[in-house]
This record gives C-alpha cells, structure tokens and sequence, in this order.
C-alpha cells in the first residue's frame, strides 16, 4: 500500500474510533447506564479525542501534500526536433528533488539490434542508454534522443508505445510514473525547416541553430 493511501486509513480509522467512542457516550446517557455527571465527563474526553484526532489527520494530510509538491517526478514526452521535423524522446525530471535509481520500461521493449542490422541506426543508442538503472537524476536535467525519423522513418521502433518508470527519492521511497506515447501527436506538426540539400540550406541551418542557442542562453 503506498504511503498516500496508508496516511488516510489511518486517519479513517482513528476517526471511526473517536466517532464510535462518542457514540457509545451518547447512547449510555440516554439509556442512564450511568450518573449524569460521568456522562458529560465522557463527552467531553470524546470531544477532546474527536478533536485530537482531526489534528492529526490535518497534520497526516498537510505532510503529504507538501510531499507531493516537492517529490521528484520523472516525465517522457515525444517532441519534434528543432530544425528538423523529426521525434526525439525527451526523458526529464519535472519534479522539485533527485530522483535516484531511475528504471525507464519500454512497452514494447526496444530492439536489441546487432551486426549489419545496426549499421545506420540510432535505435542502438536509445535501447544501450535505458537498458541499465540511472543512479541519479536532478530536476530539470534532461535526456535526449532521436526516436524516428520524419522524411525516412526506417527505426525499428513503435509508433504507439508505453514507458514506465521505477525510482526513489533521497530517502528511500519509491514511486512509478506511466506515459503512453504515440507518433500520431507529431504527424500534423507545422513549421519552416531549412533544407539540408544544397549550401544556403546548410547556412540557414546553422543560423537557425545559433539563434537557437542564443535563446537557450537568454533564458538561463
């Protein structure tokens, strides 16, 4: 059971105890099992346990969220390239602290290609870099890597596909972020992309690509 979901069976659980305790009170002094007196010294421990009980519960509650806010929170997107209309895989950490022992799972697995039938391909790359565990990963870090290209697309990599990841924060507990991702959101991406078959096209290429950094720079 994760540690969200323990928090509020506990809090239940001591609320039906405090409430269950009132009630009894209650129902013993209608019923006078017992001097009026007692009674309301009763209800006021029931009262008096009733409340402690929800300031725990608000105190279980407001340490969980403030958790959740600064978890670490690992994210997969697909997004076009910057001068080319092609996919590349971004893997980043969004969330507020280090994620530790990042396990990144492809569904469907990845190839394992060898020999002749990796020759020109990238998919090698992608499938060598998330076969093994990532021992840290800091927020806002970011890795990349071209998925399938967009004029040949001859990786032999799904275009619908599922990653899962397994990681911990600092102090040791665990969490399991899901993404299913397909080509299908990039196939009606618009824009201008420099050609690459002639000189001037590899000159506005390299402009685009230094403005590109210029932004990257302006923003840090």
């Amino acid at each position: 059971m994760a540690m969200h979901e323990r928090s509020i069976a506990v809090g239940i659980g001591l609320t039906a105890i405090a409430l269950a305790g009132t009630g009894l009170f209650i129902t013993a002094a209608q019923r006078h099992w017992a001097e009026p007196s007692t009674m309301w010294t009763g209800l006021g421990s029931a009262a008096t346990l009733v409340t402690a009980v929800v300031a725990i519960w608000t105190l279980i509650a407001l340490r969980t969220d403030s958790r959740d806010r600064t978890r670490p929170m690992m994210v997969a997107e697909l997004k076009p390239s910057v001068l080319t209309s092609n996919a590349e895989l971004h893997i980043t950490n969004a969330g507020q602290s280090v994620a530790t022992n990042v396990k990144v799972e492809f569904d469907p697995p990845l190839p394992v290609l060898k020999g002749a039938e990796a020759e020109g391909k990238t998919t090698p790359y992608l499938q060598r870099r998330y076969d093994r565990v990532i021992p840290t990963f800091t927020p806002g870090m970011v890795m990349d890597n071209l998925y399938q290209e967009a004029e040949d697309p001859d990786e032999p990599v799904p275009d619908e596909f599922t990653i899962t990841f397994h990681y911990n924060d600092t102090r040791g507990r665990e969490y399991t972020d899901r993404y299913f991702l397909t080509l299908e959101t990039l196939k009606n991406q618009t824009g201008a992309y420099p050609s690459t078959s002639r000189a001037d096209g590899e000159r506005r290429r390299a402009v685009k690509a230094i403005e590109h950094i210029a932004r990257g720079i302006g923003r840090a």
